[in-house]
């Protein structure tokens, strides 16, 4: 690591004193406006290919780019909604050159532009960090409700959802869990652990314009987290062209979206607003309480909980405002209630509704509200310069209940308790996230960014406990927990895009992070009613990268990168999978951060009517996380469990992807994958058992996985099918959440989703889909553990709508 920072330092000093020497620079300026009404367009990203150098046009359509090498070169223009258009100028020393664009509106998606690979707008085809987008349009035509259903699919990202009372989702990238993967909002870590559980699917698509995915270690920029990668939720913004529009949308077992969006620009001011409701019936797949034998089984339970999810916010944008080029205010609040647990039929004197009693056993209930907000301040300088600030907020709230505590009350004392113990989980976060850039072009082709980000999260905690050791002095005892943690982390970061000629590119980082925690623990009764001794927790870590791109012809390009991250645990864990219970976890002074070190290797190739790609990659991690019992000194001092560094670990694999654009109306997208994940040494849960030589592998990472989307787009038809093969993987069995049981190799299976829409009318749009049409069900269930699930365990679900666009 401390070679890779030496490497870093010495490229950037001796990169800018020769190449300054060595070349000369002038300029590009212009305006771009649209073709069919003159009017000037705002926000479209003109960049100089093959360089580090761009800029975005103002609200009067003007843009200037400074310190460009002197030659000929590409400018591009592009812009959602409108087809991109690129020129050639030729660049002369100390002289500004001067070029206009026209841009037609298209139904086309443009040539993406992608930010989180380097915090700074590139094109994807030129970032050295090789990044994955989903376009607003494969969202749509995926049907996606949520960030859940649009990241399904993606090559090398598996979304998986867990436990049948309450469904919560998570993400996994490189084959590692939802918290080795860093989750943004428009740059900004606003999704924490708590938030992280149900996350997934409460943000839905209606505030989406993008979704980026960069692989691999990215702490040098995103700080702790994101070792396995990085997931950035680009928002909306305001369209040079008033616009609206509504989604209705209705399938089985009450399965129903209800969107809205609207964009307006009012002279120097844009704004965005967006309103979205998803709810869905609770599904039995074995038949409503009875089982495919025809008989009534009381432990049916819900395989898709009843949901419903109303979420809406806006956009903001003002120009020349708080001496600023640009400010962009964001905003976005949601309310979701979930139920799920055991269903009963009314054919057996049972209420169907039974499980909507959030005190009855064998329920879950959780309701989740939750507040963002955001503050974004730009200032552009002369040559290229520029300073960013942001201000983020966030305040999560979950109010949740699920049968742990009545069950274990009345497995001690043989009767239900009091009414007036029954009291949910109540859950507060509140975080606020500072980051402040300084973007500086030198001469020489460099393009430095500088900043620091500040991070503090604070999270209360109550829900009630019985004691069940039959050895406690207290045992029996119903009593209150609570806890309150708090954590800051301090990051500053340097970043180098240097490029060396118009086909060699490098970019070098550099991050030093501080994290400081402490949680603390108070009971009720004769339960730690003082508290139990706090946990204070400090690390810090250096994180540095370096990533390469080198066009070895006009079209293909190769690409390289390595990187550290690094990742320490705080706050609600979903690895107890406990959404409804707050215990105690000590975190001890000797527990060390967990590190990786990834490297990938890839090779595109762009031609007019096809691409291919393929990416090696490995990751390495020291020091691995995991979740054990509190062993004897963590046990004394009142702690269930406790943090450890369990062992070391790798992934590695290679993926393959692939588009060929058959026609102009046909379309065809594939892609595969091939992984290996293994410990250093079997893990201690299956050591004497049958199963001690499978625990050495990496959980829940598929050995292959492949997938193909066809696109069809004849005239006022789309027609979309997109199918998905994952291949075998391995997966722990725990029986009643607790004893190991065995580790399953978890069958192949094929998930096909498709739709069919019309334009029936100029900007309306009849549609139908079906997701899971293949209708495949995981072949094993064990409801005694919740994180027993590797596959769909409800059907196919049939759905249609209509959408008008104004």
């Amino acid at each position: 690591m401390k070679l890779l920072a030496a490497i870093i330092g010495i490229t950037c000093v001796v990169g800018s004193s020769t190449f300054a020497c060595a070349q000369e620079f002038g300029g590009v300026q212009g305006r771009v406006i649209a073709a069919e009404t003159g009017v000037p367009l705002a926000f479209v990203n003109v960049t100089v290919r093959g360089t580090v150098s761009g800029g975005i046009t103002s609200r009067k359509g003007e843009f200037h780019i400074p310190n460009v090498r002197v030659g000929s070169f590409e400018i591009m223009a592009s812009m959602m909604g409108y087809e991109t258009v690129t020129k050639t100028v030729v660049i002369n020393a100390d002289r500004t050159a001067t070029v206009e664009f026209e841009l037609s509106e298209t139904a086309i998606e443009m040539e993406e532009v992608v930010v989180t690979g380097t915090r700074t707008t590139r094109y994807v085809k030129d970032v050295p960090v090789r990044t994955q987008v989903m376009t607003r349009q494969s969202i749509e035509d995926a049907g996606a409700c949520d960030i859940y259903e649009a990241l399904d699919g993606t090559p090398g990202v598996r979304v998986e959802q867990q436990c049948q009372f309450c469904n919560f989702s998570q993400i996994r990238m490189l084959g590692l869990g939802p918290d080795h993967t860093q989750v943004l909002v428009d740059g900004q870590p606003v999704y924490s652990g708590l938030a992280g559980v149900y996350g997934l699917q409460q943000m839905g698509t209606a505030s989406i314009d993008r979704i980026e995915v960069v692989k691999g270690a990215g702490s040098s920029l995103y700080g702790s987290g994101a070792i396995a990668g990085a997931v950035n939720l680009i928002t909306r913004t305001p369209r040079p062209q008033p616009e609206a529009g509504i989604t209705l949308e209705f399938g089985e077992h009450a399965t129903q979206r209800y969107e809205f969006s609207a964009s307006q620009q009012f002279g120097s001011a844009g704004l965005v607003v967006f309103a979205q409701k998803n709810r869905g019936d609770a599904i039995d797949q074995t038949g409503d309480g009875v089982g495919r034998d025809n008989v009534f089984h009381p432990d049916d339970i819900s395989d898709r909980v009843r949901t419903d999810l109303t979420t809406g916010g806006f956009n903001a944008i003002f120009d020349g405002v708080l001496l600023m080029d640009r400010v962009i205010v964001r905003g976005r609040a949601l309310h979701e209630l979930r139920q799920g647990g055991e269903l009963y039929n009314e054919d057996y004197d049972v209420p169907e509704d039974v499980y909507q009693n959030p005190f009855t056993s064998g329920t879950e209930r959780i309701i989740t509200d939750r507040y963002e907000g955001e503050v974004s301040l730009h200032k552009d300088f002369d040559r290229g310069n520029g300073l960013d600030l942001s201000l983020a907020y966030a305040r999560h709230d979950r109010n949740a209940t699920n049968d742990t505590f009545l069950g274990d009350y009345e497995s001690v004392h043989g009767e239900l308790p009091a009414v007036d113990l029954l009291r949910p989980y109540l859950a507060t976060e509140d975080l606020w996230c500072v980051n402040a850039n300084y973007r500086h072009s030198v001469l020489g082709g460099h393009r430095l960014l500088a900043g620091i980000q500040l991070a503090q999260d604070r999270l209360e905690e109550s829900g009630m406990y019985v004691v069940v050791d039959e050895e406690d002095e207290n045992h029996g005892d119903a009593y209150r927990s609570t806890s309150e943690k708090h954590a800051t982390d301090i990051g500053v970061y340097l970043q180098d895009e240097f490029a060396a000629s118009d086909a060699l590119e490098f970019v070098f980082g550099l991050r030093y992070d501080r994290h400081s925690s402490e949680d603390e623990f108070r009971g009720s009764g004769s339960v730690a009613p003082e508290g139990v001794p706090s946990v204070r927790y400090e690390e810090s870590a250096v994180s540095p990268r370096a990533a390469v791109r080198f066009n070895a012809t006009e079209r293909l390009a190769l690409r390289g990168s390595v990187g550290t991250g690094f990742r320490v645990p705080y706050g609600f864990s979903e690895d107890l999978h406990l959404c409804s219970g707050s215990p105690r976890v000590w975190k001890g002074g000797d527990l060390k951060p967990e590190r990786s070190v990834s490297y990938s290797v890839s090779a595109d190739y762009y031609g007019e009517r096809h691409s291919l790609g393929i990416t090696l990659y490995r990751a390495d991690m020291r020091d691995k996380i995991g979740l054990v019992d509190a062993g004897e000194t963590a046990a004394a001092g009142g702690y269930t469990y406790e943090w450890e560094n369990i062992d070391d670990a790798f992934v590695q694999g290679i993926e393959l992807e692939g588009r060929y654009r058959v026609t102009d109306a046909f379309v065809l997208d594939a892609y595969a994958t091939v992984a290996q994940g293994e410990y250093e040494d079997e893990r201690e849960d299956w050591l004497g058992t049958e199963y001690e030589r499978e625990s050495i592998y990496v959980s829940r990472l598929p050995k292959y996985t492949t997938g193909l989307k066809v696109e069809y787009r004849p005239a006022r038809w789309s027609i979309v099918m997109d199918a998905d093969l994952q291949g075998p993987l391995y997966i722990d069995y725990f029986a009643d959440g607790e004893e190991p049981t065995k580790i399953k190799e978890a069958e192949t299976f094929v998930i096909v989703d498709a739709k069919v829409a019309r334009e029936v009318f100029d900007g309306v749009k009849l549609f139908i889909g079906a997701r899971n049409l293949t209708d495949y069900v995981q072949e094993e269930k064990h409801t005694d553990d919740a994180a027993f699930m590797y596959a769909p365990v409800y059907g196919r679900i049939f759905y249609g709508g209509i959408s008008v666009d104004f």
